[in-house]
């Protein structure tokens, strides 16, 4: 089980190998999901949700408490994270909004209200812990975001919090990142854009990518979703939403060569 890390740590201290830190978000991914690492992918399996939630919570109370947080007033509170940062502005912790474990990209059957019939569509849902847990294994290991999971916040609650720290990057406002910069990143590691017709979250048609080779469907690709290391102009992509997509599923997606490993990351 992962260690809790203290909230007065440097941001040296996350500087593991990224292989290293991914294996540990897939582990606890794993205890969470009762060694069931299946994917939760297509309207096939949409009946299966509510109960796998249930199973996973009831684990996830018992995970290592996550440390305090810095302060007590949040630096800000998103769509899916309350975010804190010690005053030395060294790392992020960010914890999950109570009753909500960040977003996943699904694919379902909706009704088209044109045409009214039903159609295939990519549509946001709500991730269950072990799939936010797979998300940041991703971003860890495929693009280099250093971040950490420290535990489990409010334990009795009947739908805990979960925890999560990166080091703090700091950015020159006058050198934000820019769209074009954002499309320079996916295109280099080998994504392609997703087609907003297939898309049904008008926020998301713009900036959602996939990578066929391993199945890796990326959205939220805000250029906010970014952060431009002042020190190295360094795109870094510090909160992305990511979908594993199994192969012999998708009817909208090119069939992915293999299914994403992360023992075979940087072949």
């Amino acid at each position: 089980m992962n260690q809790p890390s203290l909230p007065h740590e440097k941001a040296n201290d996350h500087h593991q190998r990224p292989e290293e830190n991914a294996r540990g978000f897939l582990e606890s991914a794993t205890r969470l999901s009762g060694g069931n690492d299946s994917l939760y992918f297509g309207p096939e399996r949409k009946n299966q949700l509510p109960a796998a939630r249930e199973n996973e919570l009831k684990t996830l109370s018992k995970e290592v408490l996550a440390p305090p947080p810095p302060t007590e007033e949040p630096q800000f509170i998103g769509g899916e994270h309350v975010v804190f940062t010690d005053d030395s502005q060294t790392v992020v912790f960010k914890h999950t909004v109570p009753g909500f474990y960040g977003r996943i990209l699904d694919e379902s059957v909706l009704l088209d209200p044109r045409t009214f019939q039903n159609k295939r569509k990519l549509a946001m849902r709500g991730a269950l812990p072990s799939e936010y847990l797979r998300r940041w294994a991703v971003c860890r290991s495929v693009f280099g975001v250093i971040t950490r999971y420290e535990g489990v916040v409010n334990p009795t609650a009947a739908e805990p919090q979960m925890a999560i720290s990166q080091p703090y990057i700091a950015q020159n406002n006058d050198d934000a990142p820019l769209t074009e910069d954002v499309i320079a990143f996916f295109e280099a590691n080998g994504f392609s854009k997703v087609s907003p017709d297939i898309i049904v979250n008008p926020e998301i048609q713009d900036v959602t990518w996939y990578r066929q080779k391993d199945g890796i469907l990326v959205t939220d690709a805000h250029p906010r979703n970014f952060r431009k290391d002042a020190a190295t102009g360094i795109l870094v992509a510090i909160d992305l939403v990511i979908t594993l997509v199994p192969p012999g599923i998708s009817k909208l997606l090119p069939e992915p060569e293999r299914p994403w490993r992360l023992e075979e990351e940087g072949e």
